[in-house]
C-alpha cells in the first residue's frame, strides 16, 4: 500500500469513526429555567408563526428569555465546547414548535452547522450593539444579556430569524409578536437597525443542540475544539494498523 492510499484510507477510517459516535450532550434545565439573569429575567408576550403542515399561522402565549442548564454528559467533543461551563449552559429557543420546562432532562445531538444564515446576520448585530463601549470584545455577548429585556429581545429576534424571510420587525410578516415590554421592544429596535451596518457572525462560533420531540437550542460554539481523548486514541490505533500492515507488506515486498 503506498503513502497515497494509506492516507486516503486513513481519511475514510477518521470519517467512519466520527459517524459511529455523532457529538451529543445530555442537558438538564435549571428550574426555574430562566436562571442566571438579573432581575425579570423574561418577557410574557404572544407570538403568532407559521404552522407546520397544512398552511396558514398559529398563535400562543409564551416566555421570551434566555435559558440555563447544567450539562449531566456529552461524547464526540471537548468540553472547551461548552462556552462558560458545564454547571452554567446558557442557550435560546431554536425550535418554536416543542417544549422544554423547568428541571427537565434532554438528550441533544450537536450539529455545529444547524443555524441559518438569517440568524447569524442577527446575532452579528447582537454583538455589535452588546459590544459598544466596552473594553474587550464578547463575541458571545449574546448569550450574556444583561438584563431580561435584552434576553427577550435575543430570542425574539432569533425567532424572527428563523421563520421570517422579509423585513425585520415583528409587527408583520411570517413571524409576529405582541404584548411585548416596552424596554425589550426598545432593545430589540436597536438590533434590528444594527443589522445591515454590522457583519454576520461567523458560524464557528454557533452550534445547535437537537432532539426529537424537544425544544432544539442554539447556543455557543467556541472554535478549534478538538474530539474526546479516546476518539484519538482509537484514530490513533487505526493508524498505527496502517503503519504495521504497510511494513509487513514491505518486507514481503508486497
Amino acid at each position: 500500500m503506498n503513502l497515497t492510499s494509506c492516507v486516503s484510507l486513513g481519511l475514510v477510517l477518521a470519517g467512519c469513526v466520527a459517524s459511529s459516535q455523532a457529538a451529543y450532550v445530555t442537558v438538564r434545565f435549571d428550574n426555574p429555567i430562566f436562571s442566571g439573569v438579573p432581575g425579570t429575567a423574561y418577557d410574557n408576550v404572544t407570538v403568532t408563526y407559521p404552522k407546520q403542515a397544512g398552511g396558514g399561522t398559529e398563535s400562543a402565549g409564551t416566555a421570551a428569555g434566555r435559558f440555563q442548564g447544567t450539562v449531566l454528559a456529552y461524547g464526540g467533543v471537548s468540553p472547551s465546547i461548552f462556552v462558560d461551563s458545564l454547571n452554567d449552559l446558557y442557550t435560546y429557543c431554536y425550535d418554536i414548535y416543542e417544549h422544554v420546562g423547568s428541571g427537565w432532562t434532554v438528550n441533544y445531538t450537536i450539529n455545529l452547522n444547524g443555524e441559518q444564515a438569517r440568524t447569524l446576520d442577527f446575532l452579528g448585530a447582537v454583538n455589535a450593539v452588546l459590544n459598544q463601549g466596552q473594553p474587550t470584545f464578547d463575541t458571545f455577548a449574546w448569550l450574556h444579556p444583561g438584563s431580561g429585556a435584552v434576553a427577550a429581545a435575543v430570542q425574539l429576534g432569533i425567532w424572527e430569524s428563523r421563520y421570517d424571510t422579509g423585513a425585520w420587525g415583528l409587527a408583520g410578516g411570517s413571524f409576529k409578536a405582541s404584548g411585548i415590554d416596552a424596554g425589550t421592544q426598545a432593545v430589540l429596535n436597536s438590533f434590528f437597525a444594527a443589522i445591515d451596518t454590522s457583519a454576520a457572525l461567523d458560524g464557528k462560533w454557533v452550534m445547535t443542540l437537537e432532539s426529537a420531540g424537544f425544544q432544539d437550542m442554539i447556543t455557543g460554539d467556541p472554535p478549534g475544539t478538538v474530539p474526546e481523548p479516546a476518539t484519538l486514541a482509537l484514530l490513533g490505533t487505526a493508524f498505527a494498523g496502517l503503519a504495521a500492515t504497510r511494513r509487513r507488506r514491505r518486507a514481503s515486498g508486497g
